[in-house]
């Protein structure tokens, strides 16, 4: 047996559930380096393939993945796309559908993508469109854009609204190599990956909960393999949520969301996404435990994973009647009702009605515990 043969057998492979059909993940050392037998077997005859190469991949990366999409009898358009927030806006989106029409892209053909979350979210929103669906394979560099684009990949911004605009998206190939990965456990995206590995751990069961609160040591300390391993578990709880017929469900997927962008709205965006939505977390949990709809033990459950994950907390000055009026105006970009995300225990999560004096009562508490300490 060949050593190329031997690469691929050693890459693993799971399946996730989708809206649009289940994702297909490969995951292993040489995913990259095998992907293009990979992405042959995914089209059949090949044909075309959108070669979409994100801002900031490194020259020799882009380079590798080009050869294995011309070993695999592609003909490659490459393409470039922004990164950041800046990836996902209208003038992105319009140039990235451009530029499919120019290179001649059909349903039968391939669009592969290689980025960050926002990179990816923008493509699989682009590939949703085009021609009814052209199957995309997602590279991800990062564990926040492994742990999202699959299953539930960022919407647009526009008109000054964060991540309200989009369609539903299907990702056929999510091609998880952690050697192209910055999986450090001090990048902001990795502490971004483990937030949502908590809020999605809390949406789903205590049985998932108490998974992770066993690897989470491992998570921390271990090698890249036991982070893939805790990813791949949010993973499959992401997709369950967002495949569930049941609203409720799929609404759990919002848990910390609102007080997040409402945060980092008076905040400037100075403030790291992975400490916003844990403070969210933190906070929506003792909204529900002043409702007694969460038992305390729940509560100090939450904080001492959020703890052994790492994820930060804020500390700074936040008037909390802005604070309110922020969370009421995300909400209503998106809802004629005033109502929250709240774990009512682990595994049962509402949309919640809360009265302004109750919000009121625990966004001052809140906002006095993190105030800036002052001599």
């Amino acid at each position: 047996m060949s050593d190329a043969s031997k690469r691929y057998d050693d890459v693993a492979r799971q399946w996730v559930s989708a809206p649009g059909g289940s994702c297909d993940v490969r995951y292993g050392t040489d995913v990259v380096e095998t992907m293009g037998k990979l992405l042959k077997s995914a089209v059949g005859r090949t044909h075309l393939c959108a070669y979409v190469v994100g801002e900031g991949v490194g020259p020799e990366l882009e380079e590798r993945i080009r050869r294995q999409l011309t070993d695999g009898g592609f003909k490659v358009r490459r393409m470039s796309a922004p990164a950041g927030p800046v990836a996902r806006t209208l003038p992105a989106l319009t140039d990235a559908l451009g530029n499919l029409a120019d290179a001649g892209i059909t349903a039968d053909d391939l669009v592969l993508g290689v980025g960050d979350v926002d990179t990816l979210s923008m493509l699989a929103q682009a590939c949703g469109m085009w021609c009814g669906r052209v199957p995309f394979a997602a590279v991800p560099l990062d564990l926040d854009a492994m742990v999202e684009v699959a299953t539930t990949p960022r919407m647009l911004d526009v008109g000054g609204v964060s991540r309200i605009a989009g369609i539903s998206t299907y990702t056929k190939y999510l091609l998880c190599d952690p050697g192209v990965m910055d999986l450090s456990p001090d990048a902001e995206t990795s502490r971004l990956g483990r937030a949502l590995m908590v809020a999605s751990a809390i949406a789903e069961n205590e049985d998932t909960f108490e998974a992770l609160w066993n690897k989470a040591d491992a998570v921390m300390t271990g090698g890249d393999a036991d982070v893939i391993d805790a990813a791949l578990d949010t993973l499959k709880s992401r997709g369950h949520l967002v495949s569930s017929t049941s609203l409720s469900s799929r609404n759990s997927l919002l848990y910390g969301q609102t007080f997040a962008r409402a945060l980092d709205k008076l905040t400037g965006g100075t403030v790291p996404a992975s400490t916003r939505l844990g403070e969210a977390m933190r906070f929506a949990a003792r909204v529900s435990a002043s409702l007694d709809a969460m038992d305390v033990d729940d509560v100090l459950m939450q904080d001492e994973l959020l703890d052994t994950l790492s994820i930060g907390e804020f500390e700074g000055e936040v008037d909390p009647a802005e604070l309110l009026a922020a969370m009421k105006a995300d909400r209503f970009s998106r809802s004629t009702r005033f109502h929250l995300c709240l774990p009512h225990s682990i595994g049962r999560l509402r949309m919640t009605v809360v009265e302004d004096e109750l919000m009121m009562e625990n966004l001052t508490a809140w906002c006095e515990a993190h105030a800036t300490e002052r001599d």
